[in-house]
């Protein structure tokens, strides 16, 4: 195994834990689960819930507070929000609410609307541009190498 090989399997591997840490953050902090998810599988402490607005549901009292329906594939989540005041909270709107799930009052406790990513998108441009960066520096570094070792055979080193 030549040298070149064992950087390029030294960066692959940086790559590999690269894509475990990744994934981890985004299970734990950006994955959302649907109302049908939150209903069935009651979860503790704080969650993010994706889901759209139901119309007809809002209800606002006041700057920062409301109560609608998050309507999901098969099954709705009542929602109590109480934070900062909501500038993209209207019907039929779909959202990422972050906050606590009430098992006793059956009711979803969100105290802030996060953004709604494409992460297909996001995933698919860093692959479109590091993925042909990483071909391209390996090809050029095994150019390197091998006009490296063509030059090294052809003419004999001498010391000063």
């Amino acid at each position: 195994m030549t040298n070149l090989h064992r950087r390029w399997g030294g960066v692959f591997l940086v790559a590999i834990v690269f894509i475990v840490l990744t994934y981890n953050h985004y299970r734990d902090n950006l994955a959302s689960l649907a109302p049908e998810q939150v209903k069935q599988e009651t979860p503790a402490g704080e969650i993010r819930v994706l889901g759209m607005v139901q119309g007809g549901t809002l209800e606002t009292r006041g700057a920062g507070e409301a109560t609608f329906a998050l309507l999901g594939k098969s099954a709705t989540l009542p929602v109590h929000y109480q934070g900062p005041p909501p500038d993209n909270l209207r019907e039929l709107k779909i959202l990422i609410l972050i906050g606590t799930w009430n098992a006793d009052r059956q009711v979803f406790e969100a105290h802030d609307i996060g953004i709604v990513p494409n992460y297909g998108f996001i995933a698919g441009a860093y692959l479109l541009g590091l993925l042909p960066l990483a071909l391209l520096l390996f090809a050029m570094t095994r150019r390197v190498h091998s006009l490296y070792e063509e030059i090294k055979a052809s003419t004999l080193y001498e010391e000063e």
